[in-house]
């Protein structure tokens, strides 16, 4: 039987390197930092309306000044890899930026894997999601790389 949550990962890996290639990796930090950004507020989203739909306010309040926090810290960031990014134009740099890119395409496309994992055993994707859960269970490395998904349900 084909596994095709290890063929899906391989195609991240690849489309990884050739973008992060591309990219670079000040910009390809700047990307990383957006999706993670975007996970841990789509996570901090579903808490509050989990804390609205059960009534408990001061889980609200909490979560509404962790996303004000995380709003400022990530436009902080914003600017500075934005002044980064800048100084990686220089000729010898430009190409050293490049390399380093591959490193962080990877790093990108893996936390995709992991979303798209963490969120099939959700059961947001309904029998698609069903096929990667037993194709991550019926392979040693995508059993290893789940070990170590910090999306994952505990």
């Amino acid at each position: 039987m084909i596994n095709t949550t290890l063929i899906i990962g391989m195609i991240l890996g690849i489309a990884g390197i050739y973008i992060g290639f591309k990219v670079g990796f000040t910009k390809g930090i700047s990307h990383l930092v957006a999706l993670i950004a975007t996970i841990l507020t789509l996570f901090l989203l579903l808490m509050l309306t989990a804390s609205i739909q059960t009534g408990q306010s001061r889980n609200s309040v909490i979560t509404v000044i962790i996303l004000v926090i995380l709003g400022t810290v990530y436009g902080i960031v914003k600017v500075l890899l934005k002044s980064a990014h800048k100084v990686s134009e220089l000729p010898l740099l430009h190409q050293l930026d490049k390399i380093a890119g591959i490193l962080v395409g990877l790093l990108w496309m893996t936390a995709i894997y992991m979303l798209l994992i963490s969120l099939s055993y959700r059961g947001l994707f309904g029998p698609f999601g069903e096929q990667v859960i037993s194709d991550v269970e019926n392979n040693g490395i995508l059993t290893l790389i789940n070990k170590y998904n910090i999306l994952m349900p505990r």
